[in-house]
């Protein structure tokens, strides 16, 4: 899975490297939802990202970025005694497929679909009590979590101009918990705003 993060990596530096017909900056709000066999926790997420936007035919195009994300999320136990954080940072490449439903020269109605490869750079779970606090690693040979996620995108951009505003969701294929007994995927939501350069 490394090898294949790191060939569509590369596959979009190539893409990038060609006639770009529009390059956009982006943040977003970006919610995920771990769910395992028996159990699911929400996250709360954002992402900041770039895309470029490469014309196929007149209508049908391919849009290439990376965005760095965050997941982030945290409970009291105990009447307060015992707190929980947990934080997740990502680096994001999607690739996808997009049709432009232009509606006249300055409005436009983008539909979006594809994958997504996903890496976690971090994750850590950071518990305190009244006697101290522990970290935990998510990642790594005593982590529970694998890296590596493949995700399908699909969404939808409105665009007036310069100024873009898209909304999605994604669904994570790969199950990333280490264990043979535990099945965890994720999956969520997002929605953002973005500026055409």
């Amino acid at each position: 899975m490394k090898k294949a993060f790191l060939v569509l990596a590369l596959v979009a530096t190539m893409f990038a490297a060609g006639q770009a017909q529009a390059q956009i900056i982006y943040a977003g709000y970006t919610p995920e939802t771990f769910s395992s066999d028996n159990s699911s926790k929400n996250y709360q997420g954002f992402c900041v990202g770039f895309n470029t936007d490469f014309d196929l035919t007149k209508k049908l195009g391919v849009a290439v970025g990376a965005q760095f994300r965050m997941n982030m999320r945290s409970t009291k136990g105990l009447n307060g005694a015992v707190q929980t954080k947990d934080t997740q940072t990502i680096v994001d490449v999607p690739i996808l497929l997009n049709y432009n439903f232009g509606i006249n020269n300055r409005i436009d109605i983008t539909p979006f679909v594809g994958p997504m490869l996903s890496l976690g750079i971090t994750g850590n779970t950071n518990t305190k009590t009244y006697v101290g606090s522990i970290d935990s690693n998510w990642y790594g040979d005593n982590g529970y979590m694998r890296r590596f996620n493949l995700y399908g995108v699909l969404g939808a951009n409105f665009s007036i101009s310069d100024f873009n505003v898209f909304a999605g969701y994604r669904f994570g294929f790969l199950d990333l918990d280490k264990s043979d007994y535990v099945k965890m995927t994720t999956n969520g939501f997002f929605v953002g705003v973005g500026f055409e350069l």
